[in-house]
């Protein structure tokens, strides 16, 4: 700061323009502050606006605000009589286009609305918060965090995440604005009257001092101006994503020297592999390479986000890879296929995980994805339960003349459509995996529904009326409904509560003590199938003689 008359020694630190100046970063990297508003009536705000190169020389001409009438639409009657309509997205006499404002409404205490500028919202496909904040996914299926709202009951802050503005900027190739504005108030006159400037080429701003004749506090100082961000500096071919991308082809194990016992690797970048039509002297496209299984926990803790199936790993319609598993419970994926179908983000992860060639290949993979032939393996557990809940709960409902389940939560059916093959032996996620099991399968049961079941008894328990209803058809309910009340009595004594001895007698009494959890919940996940299948054959075979 160049004073020409007075200076700030002497003033308190919050008072002075030089911590504010040397703060200042026209090339930022982690958050720009792009409005400001100040919600007790303190004199202080910051603002922001876009313009273009030439644009920005008009703006730091001077250090007083310069956005025009951007943020603001109206029509007028022109000097021949007709209408002209300001749409308030630009002012081409400041060479100002709008960016954000926090638009005021009438009457005054409607809450006041956040605007962006659509196109910048449209770049980033920016998904909204219930918080007023946006983020946006990269190419992995990841949030990025790109608007953040701080509010408290004195200030309103709107902060953007520097590397993409800068790459919205670069993108429209404009450069941002911010304007600034703070009135000190002091309990004396600055004297002599305080007058200075500092401008540069990327910034302009004054600080003077003033006089509020018959105030409690008669004395001010002000500090004005504004400085530029500048757009960063991309490869223009590159802003056609929204999120820079770096790829990068970590050599994954693929294979054991018998000789020395170290283990071989290999590039995943198909452009370097062989393949069927061009042999560069290098591994196949088709190499198989092995994960340990819990690669995937990654995915299946975020249902709502990616989908995980015996065969597929798939993320929003982003991205999806080909999978499968062999017998020592491997994950299996093509060499080539790491490189052209994971994003370059998630490809360390699943290095992390990367074992030597163990337990042979996926053979139904094989046939089906080289050998190009049907192979009838058996159907997922998880697959074949979704489908005899689907059965259990159509052919039920002929009966109760009304759906037997009750309508989803969003959450619960997320969580539900995301039971998932377990990816560990911990008891901690087979825990996760029953208590979700049974609360699809059993809790959502609609007890009213299902006591209108023949035979049923109009104030039992949902279990105990299905048992009625089945022993009422001549069946032997013991096998049809002992499977569901062994989910609930897990769930019941270590699941959902804390563990007791009845935990223990009942997996004694199930034939499961011996067996890892996760092999547990694939052994629960079947055994359930069986039951709303046989319930649902039993249902149909009912309604058969009835017709």
């Amino acid at each position: 700061m160049k004073y020409n008359t007075g200076t700030s020694d002497g003033l308190d630190k919050d008072a002075r323009p030089e911590p504010y100046l040397a703060g200042i970063d026209s090339t930022p990297t982690q958050w720009v502050t792009v409005l400001h508003d100040t919600l007790d009536g303190r004199d202080f705000g910051i603002g922001s606006y876009l313009t273009t190169v030439p644009g920005s020389e008009h703006a730091l001409a001077q250090p007083s605000w310069t956005h025009g009438s951007v943020g603001r639409a109206g029509a007028y009657q022109d000097a021949t009589g007709g209408v002209i309509f300001d749409d308030g997205l630009s002012d081409a006499a400041e060479h100002a286009e709008f960016f954000v404002h926090r638009r005021r409404h009438q009457p005054r205490h409607v809450e006041p609305t956040i605007e962006f500028t659509p196109s910048f919202l449209w770049y980033f496909d920016a998904v909204p918060r219930p918080d007023g904040s946006w983020y946006s996914l990269d190419d992995a299926g990841r949030d990025q965090e790109l608007v953040r709202i701080h509010r408290t009951e004195a200030d309103l802050r709107i902060e953007i995440a520097a590397l993409p503005l800068r790459r919205y900027l670069a993108a429209r190739q404009r450069v941002l604005v911010i304007q600034y504005d703070r009135v000190t108030r002091l309990d004396e006159v600055p004297d002599p009257k305080i007058d200075g400037v500092d401008h540069g080429e990327l910034h302009h701003y004054a600080f003077h001092s003033g006089d509020l004749s018959g105030s409690d506090r008669p004395g001010f100082v002000r500090l004005v101006g504004k400085h530029l961000v500048l757009p960063i500096d991309v490869n223009p071919a590159d802003l056609g994503y929204a999120h820079s991308r770096e790829e990068k082809y970590p050599e994954f194990i693929i294979g054991v020297d018998a000789a020395t016992g170290q283990n071989i690797t290999s590039t995943c970048n198909p452009a370097q592999l062989s393949n069927n039509f061009t042999d560069r002297g290098t591994p196949h496209y088709l190499t198989r390479v092995y994960f340990r299984r819990d690669v995937l926990r990654r995915y299946t803790s975020e249902p709502s986000r990616f989908q995980v199936d015996t065969h597929r790993l798939s993320c929003l319609g982003l991205w999806g890879i080909s999978i499968g598993r062999n017998e020592e419970g491997l994950v299996e994926a093509y060499l080539g296929d790491l490189g052209r179908d994971l994003p370059s983000a998630e490809r360390s992860h699943w290095l992390s995980f990367n074992e030597p060639p163990k337990g042979g290949i996926d053979e139904a993979r094989r046939q089906r994805d080289i050998l190009g032939q049907w192979h009838d393996s058996p159907p997922s557990p998880l697959r074949r339960l979704a489908q005899a809940r689907q059965d259990f709960s159509t052919v039920l409902a002929r009966i109760t003349g009304q759906p037997i389940y009750r309508t989803w939560d969003a959450a619960d059916q997320i969580a539900f459509d995301g039971l998932h093959m377990p990816t560990s032996s911990e008891q901690q996620e087979t825990d996760g995996q029953i208590l979700t099991l049974a609360k699809g399968v059993i809790d959502y049961l609609d007890v009213k529904a299902i006591r209108k079941l023949p035979g049923a008894d109009p104030k039992g328990t949902t279990l105990n009326c299905l048992d009625a209803w089945a022993r009422s058809t001549g069946a032997d309910s013991e096998p049809l409904i002992a499977p569901l009340r062994l989910l609930q009595g897990l769930r019941s004594t270590g699941v959902a509560h804390p563990r007791d001895k009845d935990w223990a007698a009942t997996l004694v009494r199930a034939g499961l003590e011996t067996m890892k959890p996760d092999d547990q919940f694939v052994e629960l996940v079947n055994r359930t199938a069986d039951a709303l299948e046989a319930l649902a054959q039993l249902a149909e075979a009912q309604n058969s003689d009835e017709s």
